[in-house]
């Protein structure tokens, strides 16, 4: 599983499940590039409740153009 985080200064970080587990904390916030896989994030969702975690998964859009839009994760 291959996740594109958005950073800080609007850079693709690129992390396996693993090095994203460890930066989990509580009502935590993470936003993903547009090209992460959706199977890859529902898997990732599917995961993390397993685990014992609440998560909030939406679509964002921040622009008028189709492809202005990236995925934020709620988890609690």
């Amino acid at each position: 599983m291959k996740l594109k985080l958005i950073g800080a200064d609007n850079e693709i970080i690129e992390k396996n499940y693993d090095q994203f587990v460890k930066e989990i904390k509580p009502n935590s916030f993470f936003y993903f590039h547009k090209d992460t896989s959706y199977k890859d994030l529902k898997d990732l969702i599917d995961q993390l409740e397993s685990e014992g975690y609440s998560v909030y998964f939406r679509e964002v859009k921040f622009g008028l153009d189709e492809g202005a839009y990236m995925y934020e994760l709620h988890i609690i």
